[in-house]
Protein backbone atom coordinates (compact mmCIF):
# COMPACT_ATOMS: atom_id res chain seq x y z
CA UNK A 1 0.00 0.00 0.00
CA UNK A 2 1.21 3.64 -1.21
CA UNK A 3 0.29 6.37 0.55
CA UNK A 4 1.53 9.78 0.44
CA UNK A 5 0.15 12.96 2.12
CA UNK A 6 -1.37 15.45 -0.07
CA UNK A 7 -0.55 19.12 0.51
CA UNK A 8 -4.17 19.66 1.97
CA UNK A 9 -5.78 16.79 3.98
CA UNK A 10 -7.37 13.32 3.76
CA UNK A 11 -5.94 10.99 1.07
CA UNK A 12 -6.95 8.38 -0.80
CA UNK A 13 -5.28 5.71 -2.10
CA UNK A 14 -5.04 2.56 -4.10
CA UNK A 15 -4.27 -0.53 -1.76
CA UNK A 16 -3.93 -3.28 -4.15
CA UNK A 17 -1.27 -1.74 -7.06
CA UNK A 18 0.61 0.84 -4.84
CA UNK A 19 -1.62 3.69 -6.54
CA UNK A 20 -0.99 7.28 -5.44
CA UNK A 21 -3.64 9.58 -3.51
CA UNK A 22 -6.22 12.07 -4.23
CA UNK A 23 -8.22 14.35 -1.53
CA UNK A 24 -11.43 12.56 -0.25
CA UNK A 25 -13.07 15.71 -1.14
CA UNK A 26 -12.24 15.23 -5.16
CA UNK A 27 -15.25 13.26 -4.99
CA UNK A 28 -15.63 9.50 -4.66
CA UNK A 29 -13.65 6.64 -5.19
CA UNK A 30 -14.54 4.10 -7.78
CA UNK A 31 -13.31 0.20 -7.89
CA UNK A 32 -11.70 -0.44 -11.20
CA UNK A 33 -9.74 -3.56 -12.26
CA UNK A 34 -6.85 -3.99 -13.27
CA UNK A 35 -5.98 -7.14 -15.21
CA UNK A 36 -9.30 -8.77 -14.46
CA UNK A 37 -7.82 -8.06 -10.92
CA UNK A 38 -10.37 -5.64 -8.37
CA UNK A 39 -8.70 -2.55 -7.42
CA UNK A 40 -9.66 -1.94 -3.69
CA UNK A 41 -10.25 1.92 -3.23
CA UNK A 42 -9.03 2.57 0.58
CA UNK A 43 -9.67 6.10 1.77
CA UNK A 44 -8.25 7.72 5.04
CA UNK A 45 -11.35 9.85 6.62
CA UNK A 46 -12.41 11.32 9.78
CA UNK A 47 -13.80 8.96 12.43
CA UNK A 48 -17.74 9.00 12.06
CA UNK A 49 -20.41 7.42 15.13
CA UNK A 50 -21.02 4.59 13.07
CA UNK A 51 -17.22 3.51 13.13
CA UNK A 52 -17.53 3.71 17.22
CA UNK A 53 -18.53 -0.11 17.44
CA UNK A 54 -15.77 -1.78 14.58
CA UNK A 55 -13.18 0.46 16.61
CA UNK A 56 -14.26 -0.88 20.09
CA UNK A 57 -13.91 -4.30 18.88
CA UNK A 58 -10.53 -3.55 16.69
CA UNK A 59 -8.85 -1.83 19.70
CA UNK A 60 -10.73 -4.77 22.18
CA UNK A 61 -8.11 -7.38 19.97
CA UNK A 62 -5.01 -5.58 20.37
CA UNK A 63 -4.89 -5.14 24.32
CA UNK A 64 -1.10 -6.48 24.25
CA UNK A 65 -0.47 -3.41 22.86
CA UNK A 66 -3.16 -0.57 23.92
CA UNK A 67 -5.42 -0.17 26.86
CA UNK A 68 -9.22 -0.86 26.92
CA UNK A 69 -11.27 1.00 25.43
CA UNK A 70 -15.07 1.12 25.45
CA UNK A 71 -17.78 2.17 24.09
CA UNK A 72 -18.37 5.89 25.25
CA UNK A 73 -14.38 6.28 26.12
CA UNK A 74 -14.03 5.83 22.63
CA UNK A 75 -16.20 8.40 21.87
CA UNK A 76 -15.04 11.24 24.76
CA UNK A 77 -11.55 10.15 22.82
CA UNK A 78 -12.79 11.18 19.76
CA UNK A 79 -14.52 14.19 20.78
CA UNK A 80 -11.12 15.82 22.07
CA UNK A 81 -9.12 14.82 19.54
CA UNK A 82 -6.89 16.68 16.97
CA UNK A 83 -7.19 13.75 14.70
CA UNK A 84 -9.10 10.77 14.91
CA UNK A 85 -8.89 8.89 11.37
CA UNK A 86 -10.29 5.10 10.25
CA UNK A 87 -8.46 3.76 6.90
CA UNK A 88 -11.27 2.25 5.04
CA UNK A 89 -10.83 -0.36 2.24
CA UNK A 90 -13.85 -0.94 0.23
CA UNK A 91 -16.18 -0.12 3.20
CA UNK A 92 -14.04 -2.23 6.10
CA UNK A 93 -12.41 0.01 8.87
CA UNK A 94 -8.99 -1.86 8.37
CA UNK A 95 -7.18 0.63 11.47
CA UNK A 96 -7.49 3.87 13.34
CA UNK A 97 -5.40 6.24 15.07
CA UNK A 98 -6.01 9.20 17.40
CA UNK A 99 -4.14 12.14 17.90
CA UNK A 100 -4.36 14.71 20.94
CA UNK A 101 -3.53 18.48 21.17
CA UNK A 102 -1.17 19.81 23.56
CA UNK A 103 -3.39 21.36 26.39
CA UNK A 104 -6.23 18.84 25.79
CA UNK A 105 -7.96 17.33 29.37
CA UNK A 106 -7.08 13.76 28.91
CA UNK A 107 -6.27 11.94 31.99
CA UNK A 108 -3.18 10.02 31.45
CA UNK A 109 0.24 9.66 33.00
CA UNK A 110 1.69 9.06 29.89
CA UNK A 111 0.13 12.60 28.24
CA UNK A 112 1.33 14.54 31.15
CA UNK A 113 4.71 13.22 30.74
CA UNK A 114 4.80 14.65 27.28
CA UNK A 115 2.48 17.76 28.41
CA UNK A 116 5.44 18.55 31.12
CA UNK A 117 8.26 18.17 28.46
CA UNK A 118 7.50 19.47 24.82
CA UNK A 119 5.17 22.32 23.34
CA UNK A 120 4.36 21.85 19.90
CA UNK A 121 3.44 18.55 19.32
CA UNK A 122 0.82 15.67 19.06
CA UNK A 123 0.40 13.10 20.74
CA UNK A 124 -0.50 9.66 19.09
CA UNK A 125 -2.64 8.00 22.04
CA UNK A 126 -3.37 4.91 19.76
CA UNK A 127 -3.09 3.34 16.08
CA UNK A 128 -4.74 -0.05 16.13
CA UNK A 129 -5.25 -2.62 12.68
CA UNK A 130 -7.06 -4.98 12.32
CA UNK A 131 -6.23 -8.63 12.59
CA UNK A 132 -7.23 -9.51 9.40
CA UNK A 133 -5.32 -6.32 7.73
CA UNK A 134 -1.90 -6.21 9.43
CA UNK A 135 1.28 -6.71 7.37
CA UNK A 136 -0.67 -4.71 4.51
CA UNK A 137 0.41 -1.07 5.00
CA UNK A 138 -2.13 -0.45 7.06
CA UNK A 139 -0.67 1.44 9.65
CA UNK A 140 2.04 3.18 7.50
CA UNK A 141 -0.65 4.69 5.81
CA UNK A 142 -1.99 6.30 8.73
CA UNK A 143 1.26 7.25 10.68
CA UNK A 144 1.68 9.29 7.16
CA UNK A 145 -1.35 10.97 7.60
CA UNK A 146 -0.68 12.15 11.04
CA UNK A 147 3.28 13.16 10.77
CA UNK A 148 3.51 15.66 8.43
CA UNK A 149 2.84 19.02 10.48
CA UNK A 150 3.71 18.54 14.04
CA UNK A 151 6.15 16.49 16.03
CA UNK A 152 4.58 13.26 17.17
CA UNK A 153 4.97 12.04 20.43
CA UNK A 154 3.73 8.34 21.89
CA UNK A 155 5.32 5.11 24.26
CA UNK A 156 5.66 1.80 23.16
CA UNK A 157 5.78 -0.92 26.26
CA UNK A 158 9.51 -2.10 26.28
CA UNK A 159 8.39 -5.35 25.40
CA UNK A 160 6.75 -5.07 22.57
CA UNK A 161 9.66 -5.36 20.02
CA UNK A 162 7.68 -5.61 16.32
CA UNK A 163 6.26 -1.29 17.43
CA UNK A 164 9.67 -0.47 18.23
CA UNK A 165 11.26 -1.96 15.26
CA UNK A 166 7.89 -0.17 13.53
CA UNK A 167 8.85 2.84 14.91
CA UNK A 168 12.71 3.34 14.56
CA UNK A 169 12.33 2.52 10.96
CA UNK A 170 10.15 5.66 10.96
CA UNK A 171 12.49 7.91 12.51
CA UNK A 172 11.64 7.83 16.05
CA UNK A 173 13.74 8.46 18.97
CA UNK A 174 13.29 7.51 22.49
CA UNK A 175 13.30 10.63 24.65
CA UNK A 176 12.75 9.07 27.96
CA UNK A 177 10.64 6.06 29.85
CA UNK A 178 8.00 5.69 32.41
CA UNK A 179 6.60 2.98 34.11
CA UNK A 180 2.68 2.63 34.13
CA UNK A 181 0.78 -0.47 35.19
CA UNK A 182 3.58 -2.31 36.16
CA UNK A 183 5.27 -1.91 32.44
CA UNK A 184 7.91 0.14 31.12
CA UNK A 185 6.89 2.93 28.58
CA UNK A 186 9.37 3.94 26.04
CA UNK A 187 8.88 7.71 25.10
CA UNK A 188 9.94 8.21 21.66
CA UNK A 189 9.34 11.25 19.40
CA UNK A 190 9.56 12.02 15.66
CA UNK A 191 10.34 15.62 14.15
CA UNK A 192 7.54 16.87 11.83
Amino acid sequence: MSCTRPSSFIPLCDKAHGGGCRLANEGPTFVTSIGMRPVESTVIRPINPTDLDTIVDINQGALEGVGPLDYESAALLVKQSDQALVLDVAGDVAGFVITLPTGATYESSRYEWFEDRLEDYVYLDRIVVADTHRRQGVASCLYDAVEADLPVALEVYETNDVSLAFHHSRGYRQIGDLMHAGKRNLMLLKAS
